[in-house]
């Protein structure tokens, strides 16, 4: 499997409402990874001030990918947002250059790039 893209959504959670988010968030990401096409899913909480939430997805097909940005099941993010259980949403979507990109050192606008040794 060759990864092309990475997608993530940061969820900033209200005030109180980080054991009912986490069961909600769990359970999105259960569906996400039966349903999207999704190479895999992840779910990471951030600890600290806020704790944000960051759910990522790893994609060996941006078609698969851009398609599964209309599933039903995404929009329980959006009424999480509506039931005040989350204040904030913000969404990435990042390219992962080919070898080829890499040998050469061409930088593709939204790829990610490693480090080069200075």
């Amino acid at each position: 499997m060759c990864l092309v893209a990475i997608s993530t959504v940061e969820i900033r959670p209200a005030s109180g409402s980080a054991a009912v988010l986490r069961t909600r968030l769990e359970a999105l990401l259960a569906n996400l990874n039966r349903t999207s096409g999704c190479a895999a899913y992840r779910l990471a909480c951030k600890s600290g001030p806020g704790d944000t939430w960051i759910l990522t997805g790893y994609w060996d097909s941006t078609e698969r990918m851009t398609a599964h940005f209309d599933l039903p099941c995404l929009a329980r993010l959006f009424e999480l947002l509506v039931q005040r259980l989350i204040v904030g949403l913000r969404f990435g979507t990042f390219f992962v250059p080919s070898p080829i990109e890499r040998a050469v050192g061409v930088a593709v606008p939204g790829h990610l790039e490693s480090p080069r040794p200075g």
